[in-house]
């Protein structure tokens, strides 16, 4: 599907030119600190094999990391895209505003001007070919798809009703949350429907996969229902324990990405307060330059964290790191196949999977609707 799909087919950074920005100048250097231990990859393998088996194991590992990549890919061609926006929208004021201090160079104003007009062009493509399918919608699905694997060996523990309410959600996410009712339809006319028959068999096919796995360890489950439970409470503390970790880090990441920002814009605004008033005194191109371009590269980056969801993310990671820990700080006793463990099973799921209604508030409806 990733070959043929319209949604990525014309996108090869997967996210990295959003990673380039966080990663090299709103992270550079920093470390993350009192993060709690998470399992090893291997601890976590050997639980899951000795849940499940080593032939499901296998096809659910490999379903995971195709839903996990897949997901990677089509997010990170979203986010790359107002990425490209504000940095393109940067350098246009950029190369416009360098003009006045190369004035008396014709070959200089023309190759600034040509590289204006790149920017320009490159802007007007990324929003072109962006901002009328919604990819995040997309992203969502998959997302859920993942999450929805996660917690399927978990799920294969509780009552069949409680399984079937979740594998009717996942068929909700996969359809766009409104399916095709008219009136839900239209609330999301910004964005141009999707139309494609990979996309379409895509989504089936995991609606299937998701079905057969709960099939599969429902089975595996009723051969001996107590055992069972047991390995899978050993195998969902691993599991929140990861999560725990991951979210603590997030959480981390996003906070040092606000508190960075705001100190990138004090020195911005700092320095162009300085620029005008020196330019009382002394009239330069370089402040005209300054006075020009540091307000608009800050105005970008405040654009880029305004998509990022930086300081809502921030609270989301929060909370969920502390409601997982309070999962994982909760005694019910040894493991039994007992409603009280089953429904400790079962607030492990709705954590994880309340996750992605998160993200939906968050993601669902973004796109982008005008230039700049």
């Amino acid at each position: 599907m990733s070959e043929n799909s319209p949604l990525i087919g014309h996108c090869r950074s997967a996210g990295r030119f959003r990673a380039l920005i966080r990663n090299r100048l709103l992270l550079a250097g920093w470390r993350a600190k009192d993060l709690p231990l998470s399992p090893t990859m291997a601890t976590t393998s050997a639980s899951f094999q000795a849940l499940v088996g080593p032939a499901i194991q296998q096809h659910m590992t490999q379903a995971l990391f195709q839903a996990d990549l897949l997901a990677g890919q089509i997010g990170g061609c979203a986010r790359d895209a107002y990425t490209v926006l504000y940095a393109c929208a940067s350098f246009a004021v950029l190369f416009a505003a360098s003009g006045v201090v190369v004035s008396d160079h014709g070959v200089m104003i023309y190759l600034l001007g040509l590289a204006e007009l790149s920017m320009l062009l490159i802007l007007l493509m990324t929003f072109r070919n962006a901002h009328q399918v919604n990819v995040h919608q997309r992203w969502l699905g998959l997302r859920f798809h993942a999450e929805f694997l996660r917690c399927v060996p978990l799920l294969a523990a509780l009552p069949v009703e409680s399984t079937t309410s979740k594998g009717q959600l996942h068929q909700k996410h996969a359809r766009g949350q409104h399916g095709d009712v008219p009136h839900l339809k239209a609330l999301s006319g910004k964005h141009k429907q999707i139309n494609d028959k990979n996309l379409q068999l895509h989504e089936q096919a995991q609606q299937v996969l998701s079905s057969q796995l709960i099939e599969q360890l429902r089975e595996v489950y009723l051969r001996d229902p107590l055992a069972y439970t047991q390995r899978c409470m050993v195998h969902a503390n691993l599991l929140a324990k990861q999560q725990l970790h991951y979210y603590c880090l997030k959480a981390q990441q996003e906070q040092a990405i606000v508190g960075r920002s705001h100190w990138l814009s004090m020195v911005a605004f700092g320095l162009t307060l300085v620029a005008v008033l020196t330019h009382f005194f002394i009239h330069s191109p370089l402040l005209t330059v300054i006075n020009t371009v540091v307000p608009a590269f800050v105005a970008s980056l405040h654009g880029f964290l305004a998509q990022e969801e930086s300081e809502r993310l921030a609270a989301s990671n929060r909370q969920m790191a502390i409601r997982i820990h309070q999962w994982i700080s909760t005694d019910v006793g040894a493991p039994n196949d007992s409603d009280a463990t089953r429904a400790h099973l079962a607030d492990l799921v709705d954590l994880m999977m309340s996750e992605v209604q998160d993200w939906h508030r968050l993601f669902g409806e973004k796109g982008m609707y005008h230039l700049g």
